[in-house]
């Protein structure tokens, strides 16, 4: 009975050495370094490839790594915007200092185009302002055709609250005939009128993605009728701008703009789009300025003194005509002078 129980201690005590001996811990140690600065790289992962058995460095770029894995094993050590490097380690007992060469990711060329400027064009004098998408959005006015008066050597008139006139070489004008304006590459020009209406026949301010104006000689090349300018206005594209965007303004002189804009694109039968469409809506009212101007009309012969009436310069109807000039009949008509007929205001025949 003695001999009996002797062997089975035997046997428990042969069976822990194996286990312990199996269960062994292996401690690997290393430090991960910049190969160009000398500096260690914090936050570096250092694996042993094919397992998931990891750590990353601390802050002096140093790890320490425990694994029950028999050697030799890979470590694969690895970190952002650095090239990965495998080592081969066959003694764990042995510190390891790595360097860590910075990597490089080679892509495709990238061609810009939608220009209608040549490269040759460009390396000439050529003036040109921008307004991007977001100038845009914070342009503290009405309409963003207003926030080009912030542009260098722009000068604005505004004729009325929905026409504003853009000049610039130092010709001013209430008819920009001198100026070029094109939306996507069509020409903005009103049928009858020989000119833009600026943007009251625009594109909606939602629908703008950027807005650029050449000055000076060089926006000839855009044809013979950019004498003064070009004002080169390009919208959104719905492959790219897509959902739902609106807009609501209010000011003074009950001033109110509002408008929405949908855009969205079709796929095919594989998921890959191919048409887009979008839509524009957009309001504006408010109360103009009135023409109240009731002094003479420059070099005219009669004044706010006449008996009987002057040419004013915001009433119509009342210019000189030559069949109530009295002024030479003093024998027959004597003291009647020249008389102005009545004539009808400005603000009785507009709707402001």
């Amino acid at each position: 009975m003695r001999f009996h129980t002797f062997s089975i201690g035997v046997v428990i005590i042969f069976l822990t050495f194996l286990s312990g001996s199996s269960i062994a811990q292996h401690v690997i140690r290393g430090e991960v370094l910049d190969a160009t600065l000398a500096e260690p790289l914090i936050g570096a992962n250092v694996i042993i490839k094919g397992t998931t058995e990891g750590t990353i460095t601390d802050f002096d770029g140093r790890y320490i790594l425990e694994t029950n894995a028999s050697f030799p094993i890979i470590l694969e050590i690895s970190y952002t915007g650095f090239e990965t490097v495998e080592i081969e380690l066959s003694n764990p007992n042995k510190p390891l200092t790595t360097l860590l060469d910075e990597g490089s990711i080679v892509i495709d060329a990238i061609e810009v185009k939608e220009s209608r400027i040549l490269e040759k064009q460009k390396s000439s004098p050529l003036t040109v302002e921008a307004l991007d998408l977001i100038a845009i959005k914070e342009t503290p006015a009405a309409d963003f055709y207003d926030g080009l008066g912030a542009l260098k050597d722009v000068d604005l008139t505004k004729a009325s609250l929905g026409f504003t006139i853009v000049n610039t070489r130092g010709f001013n004008s209430t008819n920009p005939v001198r100026s070029l304006q094109i939306i996507d590459g069509v020409d903005n020009q009103s049928p009858g009128l020989n000119f833009s209406l600026g943007n009251f026949l625009g594109a909606s301010e939602l629908d703008i993605n950027k807005v650029e104006l050449i000055v000076g000689a060089s926006s000839a090349f855009y044809g013979p009728n950019a004498f003064n300018g070009v004002i080169n206005m390009q919208t959104k594209d719905p492959f790219i701008h897509k959902g739902l965007a609106a807009s609501v303004k209010i000011g003074e002189r009950a001033l109110y703009s509002g408008g929405f804009r949908y855009a969205n694109d079709v796929s095919n039968r594989n998921g890959h789009p191919f048409m887009a469409y979008k839509l524009n809506f957009q309001y504006f009212q408010a109360n103009d300025w009135e023409a109240d101007n009731y002094d003479p009309v420059f070099d005219t012969e009669t004044g706010l003194a006449n008996p009987g009436g002057y040419d004013a310069v915001n009433i119509y109807g009342d210019e000189y005509a030559s069949a109530l000039d009295y002024s030479e009949l003093l024998l027959s008509t004597p003291g009647l002078g020249i008389i102005h007929r009545r004539g009808y205001r400005e603000v009785d025949l507009v709707d402001y």
